[in-house]
């Protein structure tokens, strides 16, 4: 695939390859904008999925691999929880030029617009409902606002009950139980989601290891729960755990992490936390019972998507409901036929798609 660099006057490029039906890259040299938008599927309804900002030491390569990964994801995502939302994804390259936001925003904010609804925009990691509101003062096609603006609030805490929901069935599934008292789970990164997770742990008993970059944040956490603070993510890695839950970026756990991690469980609130689906083979060769992150995280989508839907669609309990019985029935299939849950729930999403296609 080709990378075209805009020179001149701003300008959307519009891309694809033999599985996304859109990608737009803008780089914009009034603002310094570089954006990636890209729609993987509409095939069951708008894509919709959040939009990133992120530094990429790769630059805008890394940063269309990563996009167009996460397109995939959503898809998945949107069709195994039932939602009538297609899959797509945004990521703005950081600079760390933050007096350059709000019209790089603006900037964005007409990208997403001339899409024409094919891409909806929420919030993500380095983006808040603040940014959201702001959006949506130039495209309606942005989700995630605050209540104040018409919207549902920051998604956030139902993607912590989604998590805490699916580690609890992956428990049941591993272990014959879903008590959570005295057992240790570690939470890597305690970010908007990760931390709200973090506090529904130690409330359910368990003992909570975790790690983030930011260490005020670490300190909140141990001072207010008494989450135990590790140095680092590897640290955490290479504890004795009950559960793992990878909270933070993508692509943390590989073959070599797998080789040597000591849990019985992994659902976390990351997308794409494996770095291909053979990780999950690998870890259910060595007993350990793999949540398909899609799944696990899926509560913010929902959320989003009711405030994109309003009460023309089911109601988020209603909806949680649902995308949790989907994962009941993917780790039931797949205990019976010996293979990953992650297999399983790529296979009944891929299906709905197909029976939307036809």
């Amino acid at each position: 695939m080709t990378i075209a660099t805009q020179q001149s006057a701003p300008r959307n490029i519009a891309l694809a390859d033999d599985d996304h039906e859109q990608i737009v890259v803008r780089q914009d040299p009034a603002t310094g904008l570089r954006l990636i938008v890209a729609v993987h599927s509409t095939v069951l309804g708008p894509s919709l999925g959040g939009m990133r900002l992120k530094w990429y030491p790769g630059g805008l390569r890394e940063a269309l691999e990563d996009v167009m990964g996460l397109a995939r994801t959503m898809t998945l995502k949107a069709s195994a929880a039932g939602l009538d939302l297609g899959g797509g994804k945004s990521v703005m390259i950081d600079d760390g030029q933050t007096e350059s936001r709000e019209a790089r925003l603006e900037a964005a904010a007409r990208v997403i617009d001339s899409l024409d609804g094919a891409y909806i925009t929420a919030e993500d990691i380095g983006t808040t409902t603040a940014d959201m509101d702001y959006l949506s003062r130039f495209t309606r096609f942005a989700v995630g606002r605050s209540r104040e603006n018409g919207g549902g609030g920051d998604p956030s805490p139902i993607t912590a009950e989604t998590v805490f929901q699916a580690m609890l069935r992956g428990l049941r599934a591993a272990t014959g139980s879903t008590d959570l008292g005295g057992r240790s789970v570690g939470v890597i990164g305690l970010g908007k989601v990760g931390g709200a997770l973090a506090q529904q742990l130690v409330t359910a008993g368990a003992r909570v290891v975790g790690s983030d970059l930011d260490a005020e944040r670490c300190e909140r956490l141990a001072d207010g729960y008494g989450v135990e603070i590790a140095a680092s993510a590897e640290a955490v890695l290479g504890q004795s755990l009950d559960v793992l839950a990878p909270c933070a970026g993508g692509a943390m756990i590989d073959e070599s992490v797998a080789s040597r991690l000591d849990c019985r469980v992994i659902a976390g609130a990351a997308n794409n936390p494996l770095t291909g689906r053979e990780i999950a083979d690998a870890l259910m060769r060595r007993g350990i019972l793999y949540v398909p992150d899609f799944l696990a995280n899926c509560g913010g989508l929902i959320h989003v998507g009711r405030e994109w839907y309003g009460e023309r669609g089911p109601g988020e309990r209603e909806a949680i409901a649902r995308a949790m019985e989907r994962l009941e029935l993917a780790l039931e299939t797949a205990d019976r036929e010996g293979v990953t849950p992650l297999e399983v729930a790529e296979r009944q999403a891929l299906e709905r798609l197909e029976w939307a296609r036809a």
